[in-house]
């Protein structure tokens, strides 16, 4: 399991959902540098982690689909940058 915050904000309040944003974003993060899983084996232990950090599951499911709806258009708009031949001048 991975650590995912604890809600800062009551269920009513409108900071919340940002909130949710930030500590998945930044579990996720953790998870994707640490982790050989697949992406919905690192995507329900997000949401087992935030559930048992006091989150509500639909709240958490609605929010990682729309980071990966997010990070979809992201990426389409991003051309790729080449690297090849590219050496910074410090590591010489």
């Amino acid at each position: 399991m991975t650590y995912v915050a604890s809600p800062s904000y009551d269920r009513n309040d409108a900071s919340r959902a940002s909130n949710l944003r930030q500590c998945l974003d930044t579990a996720r993060h953790h998870l994707d540098e640490t982790s050989h899983n697949s992406e919905t084996e690192k995507i329900e232990t997000l949401v087992a982690s935030a559930i048992e950090a006091g989150w509500e599951e639909d709240e958490v499911r609605e929010a990682l689909s729309a980071g990966d709806e997010q990070g979809d258009k992201i990426q389409e708009r991003k051309p790729p940058v080449p690297t090849i031949g590219v050496v910074p001048s410090s590591s010489f």
